[in-house]
């Protein structure tokens, strides 16, 4: 954030199509102890409000714009940037959040800012479009339809929803759809407890450039040997915990750990030794199973590390 962005509060899309838990998304973060005041806005695609009447009341400012999409159904700059303007001046806010209808387009969303007044987009700083996936129906849904591939395609994250009813076919193929379409928005997930609630609710709020999709750019600095501890009795993805410690390239050093695999009661054992990266199968379990991996690297960001391997979550 520029000194000029200061007094700008950032705004972020949260998209997804139609069923994949938008609304039980924003429920978490806004029951989760944050501390911030956050201005959730919420687009309805009927006039009955629905989505409203399923937000928790947390001390929030929530605003309905119900009646249509606001990309194509509700005027962009007398309805929604004004109502975002009149929501900051109002309340102050820490963050706003607009929930889109599963239909939406959020660049048509973005696009919208850009012709509103300089009064109002200079109270405004663009953070971020998250687009929440579901990993059992997702697949399916953006071979099927083009308001999910755009989403998808405006987003810098993805949330991956309903990871305990995929199975390792639909895990696989709906991560597939997303490496093509998103090929550079970091893909997260998180546990269903206070911890995953609040990690979620930092990374949803975190500001991105959006002319960058993808993560967060971090310094490098050589020469800074961390290490990242990751536990969790769900079974994981073999493959995708393998594709997550690739993607560090030549900043792993070490990785070593037992994994719980989706559909095998043995034991996995992963292990990054030299240049040699495997994932062993058929081992017995030391103790309860459970995934417990020590992963060792140069400047490691644990947090990313942990929202890539949770959403290796298979049948959590």
């Amino acid at each position: 954030m520029t000194v000029a962005d200061a007094a700008a509060v950032p705004f972020t899309i949260l998209t997804g199509f139609l069923g994949v838990g938008k609304t039980t998304t924003l429920n978490r973060m806004l029951a989760a102890p944050h501390g911030r005041r956050i201005a959730v806005l919420v687009n309805e695609l009927g006039r009955i409000a629905i989505d409203t009447r399923l937000i928790v009341a947390r001390g929030s400012d929530v605003l309905e714009l119900a009646g249509g999409c606001v990309c194509c159904k509700v005027d962009l700059k007398s309805d929604l940037w004004d109502g975002i303007g009149e929501v900051v001046a109002r309340s102050q806010p820490a963050h706003v959040v607009l929930e889109t209808t599963g239909i939406a387009e959020p660049e048509a969303i973005l696009d919208g800012l850009d012709r509103v007044p300089p009064a109002v987009r200079s109270r405004i700083l663009p953070a971020g479009v998250v687009c929440v996936v579901d990993a059992e129906a997702g697949a399916a849904q953006l071979d099927r339809h083009d308001e999910a591939r755009a989403q998808l395609r405006a987003a810098d994250r993805v949330l991956l929803r309903k990871l305990d009813r995929a199975d390792v076919a639909q895990h696989v193929a709906t991560r597939a759809r997303l490496g093509v379409l998103a090929p550079t928005a970091e893909v997260a997930s998180f546990p269903d407890d206070d911890d995953g609630a609040l990690a979620l609710t930092a990374w949803l709020l975190e500001v991105r450039d959006l002319r960058a999709r993808g993560p967060a750019p971090r310094p490098h600095r050589h020469g800074q040997l961390t290490a990242a501890i990751f536990a969790d009795p769900s079974p994981l993805h073999g493959e995708g915990v393998l594709a997550v410690l690739r993607e560090l390239g030549d900043r792993l050093v070490r990785a070593k750990g037992f994994v719980r695999l989706a559909g095998d009661d043995r034991a996995g054992f992963v292990e990054r030794a030299g240049a040699v990266l495997e994932l062993r199968r058929g081992l017995a379990w030391p103790g309860p199973p459970r995934t417990e991996l020590v992963v060792i690297g140069d400047d490691l960001d644990e947090g990313a590390l942990r929202r890539a391997l949770w959403a290796c979550r298979v049948g959590a």
